[in-house]
Order: structure tokens, then C-alpha cells, then sequence
């Protein structure tokens, strides 16, 4: 075989041998796949909606993976794949391990038709109504909406209003420009006189009377006439409005004046009429014009002028300060003040300057008068003023009644008056510590309607506890001082004890806060207050009660007390909610019974000095026993009933309360 030869068949064994080569490498790859398809588990991917199904596209965007006829195939951990159809927003999704092998959902979201809408009318207060609902106000309407059917309304203040209807596709713009047709009104025009000139937008148009339609929008509209000033305005023609008419009352041309004025503030009057008063005032030429100047405390001043037209004119106005006499008396002589300042005792007369005054007339111990007064100098004023004094104004002034902050009810009382106290050895049922002495009862003071009671106390003590209409009992005097301190306190009043570390170190006769009843006031209100002459019992003199007189120990109690009073029952067997008995002749309720009082006063046997009178105040001790007063539901002896008995305690009892009393305005006012 010759070289030629040879090499072809080097040539042929060379090619043969490439063919073999390719044909292994393609052996081995499709071998490679299908170890790939059978060493990997098959993941079908399922995409939504169903109506983009066969249309959808699904890739592998990360991992060792392919997707074969909707099936993902992957050798690594973790593939992410990306589906998409045309209207659609293309979607990725990434697969774990744990989703091989098991069917893979996608739901794609349609993609949104859009809008690109404008108007030949090109302004910002265009209007944009899609199905009758306001969108958007703008010159461009541009919006994304799911695909579907749309109303659009365009509307425009000066066009005609425009309604289409539109059918937009996932994915779909629509631009488009809309031809909105511009809107004529018709615009009369009058004015009086008649014949002048009417220039719409610097165009003259004609002579009044006068009309013409115009396009919407704002129109300048200027009247003119030789010897009437210019006339401007403005005219617009919108399509929520109809047709125009106008009547212009044209002025004459004015002539100016000039104003200075001293002093400023005051008021300028042009014919009766007020105007600002500023470098220029106007004032129609020709024609007799007044001008005044007024100011509270100063004399007017008018000026009255022609002048003609564009004439200029200064004028002054210097006002002179008006005086009146006052006069003022009081009884009795008093202090008075004048916006503030101290002028002098009464009787006082005095020239003052003709404006508001603020005055006072005041003395010691005296309620104040303040008034107000304004002189003239036409005539001469007179104030004549009675003052009271400040404890007559403040009786005056306060209520009969009043409840409390804690729902209890107080009455006022205003004696002057006197009571005897205690009974004489010879009063059957009388007592060796009911001493005969006299008090005087002077001082205005509030007394309880009832004992205090249980729902009152426990807004003191949240913890206590009780029927809510019924009398406090169990609670030592000083706890009943403590509660009247506290209600001082809540209303604002003075408090009558100083009480420290549980202990009283005081009392404050000057006070006006809540306090307990004196021993005093308690036998007065028992026994005169209501009544022509002093009485022996809560009820009257006579020893038969009347019906529902008291809560004491009756019928109702036999057997859960010692002693009881035969024939009279009360129907209340114990303790009783306040105010079930009748009402007692000073207007109080149970001062006769149902639950003992704690008083203010302590509690001593020293035998008061024969022929002494007890002024109207308070006892200042703060040690020692103290004083009860009153019969309760276990009261039935004779000595108990009367309304001079009395007891020295320091313990408290289960059928022993108290009342609460007030000075209106302080012991020693």
C-alpha cells in the first residue's frame, strides 16, 4: 500500500473512530438524564388559573433542576422556579426537598388594565368619576383597575359634563384625550342711570341696558360712565349655575378728604354711618357730606362739606374731654375706690371723666358694694348705697337647706334666743347631773335633718360597713370629729378640729366647718326650736307619745329589752333607717330616739355658777369624757325620754351615733 493509501485509511480510521466518540458522548448524556429522571423525584407544577394553564410557562431560575413537560426534576436541595402567562404577573416560587415528589401550586395574579386619560380642557380642576364615585381631581386622569367594565364621568366646572363607558383587558392601556365641549351662559347687564359703557375682559362690548353669552369661565366685567366712578366686577359662568343678570348702582365721582383726629379711637361717621378712618376718605362730590368724630369720654364734632369731584380737602377734628359730677353717699360712712385707687370717705362728690367707672364702697365688717357708672356732664349723677354687714349679707345670701358632698341634709337656723337647760330636782325622772343653767343660742348655724349615716360614713371609711339609710353607730367621738374634718375638707370649709396622731390637740371656735352639735344647740333644737315655749320632751310636754313620735323601746321590743313603754308602738323593733318616725316640731327627724348622739361638748359634774349666762360657743377641752344627748330604740324609762337627759361616754355603742352642725360663719364672726 503506497503512502496515498495509507493515509486515507488513516484518514477513514480517524473519522471512524470521531464517529464512535459522538456517538458514546450522546449515549452518555442521555444516559445522564435518565439517571437524573429516575434518581430525582418528579414535581408536577400546577398553574392557576385554570384558563392559563396550557398557555403558562414554567422555568428554573436557580438549582440544579429542569422542568419537563410541567414536571421539575432537580438533583440539588433547593430549586426556584418562575411561571408565566400572557395577562398575567409573572410569579417565582422556591421548592425545598420537602416539596419534591408532591404537586406544586401557582397562582398567578392578573395584571391590571390602565388608564391615561386627559381632557382638552388641560386644568387641574378637572373631576374624575369612575361608576359615579369621585377618583380624582386632575388634569390627568391615570389609574390601574382590574380588567372589566368602567363608567367614566369627566367633569369640568366650564365645559359640559362627559360620560363614557370603557372595556379595559388584564394588562391593557388605554390613552386617550377627551373633547369636552365648552359651556355659554347667557349675562345681562343694567345699571342705573342707564348708557353706560360695558367692557367685558378690556373689551368694550357695548351700552347698558345689555346682553351677550359668554363661554365659562371668569369673566372682568368694568361699567363706565363721564362723571360716575369706574365700576369693576367679575362674572363666572359654571355649569351648576344658570343665566347672569346683573343691575349696577353706579356712584358719582367722589371727592377725598383728608382726616386727622385727636384723640385715636374713636368712631368716624360719614352721613350717620360709620367708615375706617384711613389717609383717604370718600365722599361723593357734589353732594353736602357730614362728617363726625366721636369718642366715649369726649364732646362730638361734626364738619359738613361740598366739594366736587377729585377735590381734596384736610380736616382736624380735636375733641374736648366731657366731666360729670358725681355724688356719692353711704351708709354707714364708708371707703370708696375708683377703678382701684382710694378717693375718699363718703359723703364724696367729684368731677370724674365721662367714661365707665368701676366703684367701690367698702368698711371693715361690712359686705362690699361695687357699681358701675358712667357721668354725664347733661346732669350730675347720685349713688346712694346701704351697706350691710357681712353677717347679714352671708345669712341673706345662704340657703335654708343644702346637701352635702356625702348626701346628708343640713338646715339652717338663726335664733336669737335663750334656753334652759338641764331640769329641776322636782321633774320626775330628773337626774343629779342635769344642771339648771342658761345658754343663749345667737349665731346662725346648720343642723343635720338626720344622723349621719352609714352610706355617708363609708365614703370616709370605704371599709365600713352597714345598711346604707340607717344611723352610724359604733364609732367613738373621734371618729365622728375625724368624719366632720373630712367633710370640712371636701367642700372647702375651715375644720373645727386639729386632731394628730389620733389624738385632739384643738379646736378652732372660728371655724365654719362641719363640727358635732354643742350640748346647747342640741337641748334648744330638742326642746324650743319650732315651739311657742319650752317643752319637757322631744314631742311636746305631755308624757303620752303620739303616734310614730320616736324610735324607742315600745311594744315592737318586748322581750330584747329591759324596760319598754306600754301601749305605744313604733312598728321598728330595732334600729331604724332615718327619718321613719314623724317629723319633730324644729323640722329635724330622731332627736327623740332611734340612736343616742355623741355632742361636742366634754362632759363634767361642776355645778354651774347660779344666775350665769353660756355664751353661744364652742367648748375648747380636749380631753375627757364627752357628752351624749337623746333617747334611742332601748330607751323606755321616763328619764331616758326626756330631752334634758344626758350621759358622760368615752366607749361608743352599738345604739349611739351622731349628728353633724356648722357655724354659717364662724364662732366668733
Amino acid at each position: 500500500m503506497n503512502d496515498f493509501n495509507q493515509a486515507i485509511e488513516a484518514a477513514r480510521r480517524k473519522q471512524r473512530l470521531m464517529t464512535l466518540s459522538l456517538l458514546a458522548g450522546f449515549v452518555v448524556i442521555v444516559l445522564l438524564i435518565m439517571t437524573v429522571v429516575f434518581a430525582s423525584r418528579g414535581t408536577r407544577i400546577e398553574v392557576l388559573p385554570s384558563e392559563i394553564t396550557s398557555q403558562a410557562q414554567v422555568n428554573t431560575e436557580r438549582g440544579l433542576a429542569f422542568v419537563i413537560y410541567g414536571h421539575l426534576y432537580s438533583l440539588s436541595s433547593v430549586a426556584e422556579i418562575k411561571a408565566q402567562a400572557p395577562g398575567f404577573m409573572p410569579t417565582k416560587q422556591q421548592l425545598s426537598h420537602d416539596d419534591f415528589g408532591k404537586v406544586t401550586t401557582i397562582t398567578l395574579q392578573p395584571l391590571p388594565g390602565e388608564f391615561v386619560l386627559t381632557t382638552s380642557a388641560n386644568t387641574d380642576e378637572t373631576s374624575w368619576l369612575i361608576n359615579d364615585d369621585i377618583a380624582a381631581v386632575a388634569s390627568t386622569f391615570q389609574k390601574k383597575l382590574e380588567a372589566g367594565e368602567y363608567a367614566i364621568t369627566v367633569s369640568h366646572p366650564y365645559y359640559e359634563t362627559e360620560s363614557r363607558t370603557y372595556s379595559v383587558d388584564r394588562g391593557e392601556r388605554i390613552e386617550e384625550q377627551i373633547e369636552l365641549t365648552p359651556i355659554e351662559r347667557t349675562v345681562s347687564i343694567n345699571s342705573t342711570p342707564k348708557g353706560a359703557t360695558v367692557s367685558i375682559d378690556d373689551t368694550e362690548m357695548g351700552e347698558t341696558p345689555f346682553q351677550l353669552s359668554l363661554a365659562g369661565g371668569r369673566h372682568a366685567v368694568e361699567i363706565t360712565k363721564p362723571g360716575f366712578d369706574p365700576t369693576l366686577d367679575e362674572v363666572e359662568i359654571k355649569n351648576t349655575a344658570n343665566d347672569i343678570s346683573r343691575h349696577y348702582q353706579l356712584s358719582p365721582k367722589s371727592a377725598g378728604v383728608s382726616v386727622s383726629v385727636s384723640p385715636a379711637g374713636g368712631t368716624l361717621m360719614r352721613n350717620g354711618s360709620p367708615v375706617a378712618i384711613t389717609a383717604k376718605v370718600n365722599i361723593n362730590a357734589g353732594q353736602k357730606t357730614t362728617l363726625t368724630y366721636t369718642k366715649p369720654g369726649f364732646f362730638p364734632q361734626s364738619h359738613t362739606l361740598t366739594l366736587a369731584a377729585d377735590e381734596q380737602r384736610d380736616i382736624k377734628f380735636s375733641l374736648q374731654k366731657e366731666m360729670g359730677e358725681v355724688e356719692i353717699n353711704a351708709t354707714p360712712q364708708a371707703t370708696v375706690t375708683i377703678n382701684g385707687k382710694t378717693a375718699g370717705q363718703t359723703p364724696l362728690k367729684l368731677s370724674l371723666h365721662a367714661v365707665t367707672h368701676e366703684i367701690e364702697v367698702s368698711l371693715s365688717g361690712y359686705r362690699s358694694v361695687t357699681k358701675t357708672l358712667t357721668p354725664s356732664a347733661k346732669s350730675p349723677a347720685k349713688l346712694s348705697i346701704t351697706l350691710l354687714p357681712e353677717k347679714k349679707a352671708r345669712l341673706l345670701e345662704a340657703p335654708r337647706t343644702y346637701q352635702t358632698k356625702a348626701g346628708g341634709e343640713m338646715v339652717l337656723f338663726t335664733p336669737n334666743d335663750k334656753v334652759l337647760m338641764g331640769a329641776s330636782r322636782g321633774e320626775p325622772g330628773q337626774r343629779a347631773n342635769e344642771f339648771v343653767k342658761t345658754a343663749t343660742i345667737t349665731k346662725p348655724f346648720y343642723a343635720g335633718r338626720h344622723e349621719v349615716t352609714n352610706a355617708a360614713y363609708s365614703q370616709f371609711k370605704p371599709d365600713h360597713k352597714g345598711a346604707g339609710n340607717v344611723p352610724v353607730t359604733s364609732v367613738s367621738w373621734l371618729d365622728a370629729v375625724q368624719y366632720a374634718n373630712w367633710l370640712s375638707r371636701a367642700e372647702n370649709l375651715t375644720p373645727v378640729y386639729g386632731v394628730t396622731g389620733g389624738k385632739l390637740h384643738s379646736v378652732n371656735n372660728d371655724a365654719d366647718g362641719y363640727r358635732l352639735l354643742s350640748e346647747a344647740e342640741w337641748e334648744w333644737l330638742a326642746r324650743k326650736a319650732g315651739r311657742p315655749t319650752q317643752t319637757q320632751f322631744v314631742w311636746g310636754s305631755n308624757k303620752t307619745l303620739p303616734s310614730k313620735a320616736a324610735n324607742i323601746a315600745d311594744e315592737s321590743s318586748k322581750g330584747s329589752v329591759t324596760t319598754f313603754v306600754p301601749r305605744y308602738d313604733d312598728g321598728k323593733p330595732g334600729i331604724a333607717p332615718v327619718m321613719s318616725m314623724q317629723r319633730e316640731l324644729s323640722g329635724l327627724f330622731d332627736m327623740g330616739g332611734n340612736v343616742s348622739e355623741w355632742t361636742h361638748d366634754s362632759y363634767n359634774l361642776n355645778v354651774p355658777q347660779k344666775g350665769a349666762v353660756f355664751a353661744h360657743m364652742l367648748d375648747t377641752k380636749t380631753t375627757g369624757m364627752r357628752v351624749v344627748k337623746g333617747a334611742n330604740w332601748r330607751s323606755g324609762t321616763l328619764t331616758e325620754l326626756r330631752a334634758s337627759f344626758r350621759e358622760g361616754l368615752v366607749e361608743t355603742r352599738d345604739d349611739l351615733g351622731f349628728r353633724l352642725g356648722r357655724f354659717l360663719y364662724g364662732g366668733n364672726e
